[in-house]
């Protein structure tokens, strides 16, 4: 008996595993990774689509819900098992930041308007905002309670995630780039060249390192967010290249250059480093220090690929301004399916669920994957786990039953 009670409570498990996987903010963790646990799909069958008004901002996934901004003005909260709207909530201008769910309690992003908004994840209300001193296309990321965001306004935040105080704010100069936090460290590109490493209680500057100009205008912005994996930040610089650097104290590890901008934002897993460039090309690079090629393999869009690229299951999902999202073989880049959903700018993929949820220019917002049998009408995350914990009860008392019998 005791041994089909471990059976049982690993299949428990493993059933609620795959309702806790989420996204729950931008590049799906504080580290920026772009890595994700779950499954994801095996084709390009559209569980559900959802029509909005403008541009869609890259999409967090947490509790069964996604949360997304538009250049509407609307943060939106729809289910994520039918696309059903939730709720909205209208800021003052657009918005490009991807929002990010702290505490399972707030949903927290950044706007045109100057500011700050953490709302309550179940009816939208607002909690806090925040103003800085210019635009917000950063996203925030949140981490130890706190949330770290930048501001065209030259400045990086730090808040506590549950009231909106300031905690400390550190001027670097214009930033679009949003902050990975690692190891007590937060770290941010600038429109100057220059990555930053900051002290995350204080903000003191730890160091900081200087890209290369490329001779053109804007020639050394940094746009792209930095990943952190393993003690190195990898990030993209508009001087063509993609960086590796010490996390401990910026010196640079390696860098390659690309036929393009570098706007996308790196995705690392497992010593490899997936990025697009405005070249056209996605890559996947070795990661590691001391390697004769750093590049495994390119996969060629027809158009610049300035969304970063989300990894989960041997997959690579990315999306290209030629309009197409693609799903990429991580050992080859071989492609495994694609599927025309108009232009997305700068808006990238999410995994969650098992599925894939990124929105377009146009005003669509798209779920990639079949739900199966498991859709509902309007189920909540709180019913799904009961139904799965009466369900495997059951199976637990029949057998106890049986055998007893």
């Amino acid at each position: 008996m005791k041994k089909v009670l471990f059976v049982m409570l690993i299949l428990c498990l493993s059933a609620s595993g795959v309702m806790a996987q989420g996204w729950p903010m931008f590049r799906q963790d504080a580290q920026y990774t772009g890595y994700s646990d779950s499954s994801a799909p095996e084709n390009d069958v559209i569980a559900w689509s959802y029509d909005g008004a403008g541009s869609f901002s890259s999409p967090a996934v947490a509790d069964l819900k996604v949360f997304v901004g538009s250049d509407d003005g609307n943060l939106y909260a729809l289910n994520a098992i039918n696309g059903q709207l939730l709720w909205k909530f209208q800021a003052g201008s657009s918005i490009c930041s991807s929002p990010a769910v702290a505490d399972n309690r707030v949903c927290i992003f950044g706007a045109c308007d100057n500011y700050i908004y953490a709302l309550d994840v179940e009816n939208g209300a607002k909690i806090w905002q925040f103003q800085t001193g210019d635009s917000i296309y950063s996203s925030p990321t949140a981490a130890h309670s706190n949330v770290f965001i930048s501001s065209t306004d030259g400045y990086l935040y730090a808040l506590d995630a549950l009231t909106g105080e300031q905690i400390w704010k550190e001027n670097l100069g214009k930033m679009t780039s949003s902050p990975a936090v690692y190891n007590n460290k937060v770290f941010v590109g600038t429109w100057s060249g220059r990555v930053y490493a900051l002290d995350e209680q204080d903000g003191s500057e730890i160091w900081m390192y200087q890209t290369e100009w490329h001779g053109a205008e804007n020639g050394n912005v940094i746009v792209s967010s930095p990943a952190v994996v393993d003690g190195r930040v990898y990030i993209g610089s508009n001087d063509w290249h993609v960086y590796s650097l010490n996390a401990d104290d910026g010196s640079l590890i390696w860098k390659f250059q690309t036929g393009g901008h570098v706007e996308s934002s790196p995705a690392v897993v497992d010593n490899r480093v997936y990025v697009g460039s405005d070249d056209g090309n996605v890559y996947c690079l070795d990661a590691r220090a001391n390697v004769e090629n750093r590049e495994i393999w390119r996969y060629k869009t027809n158009d610049r690929v300035q969304s970063s690229p989300a990894v989960a299951d041997n997959k690579v999902l990315v999306a290209s301004l030629d309009g197409y999202l693609y799903a990429l073989d991580t050992e080859n880049g071989s492609l495994i399916w694609k599927h025309e959903i108009g232009q997305v700018a700068k808006a990238s993929p999410a995994v969650a669920y098992e599925k894939v949820f990124i929105g377009s220019i146009d005003g669509k917002f798209y779920c990639f994957g079949s739900w199966g049998e498991v859709v509902g009408p309007s189920i909540s995350a709180g019913v799904e786990y009961l139904l799965i914990a009466i369900f495997f009860f059951l199976i637990v008392w029949w057998l106890h039953k049986k055998m007893s019998d």
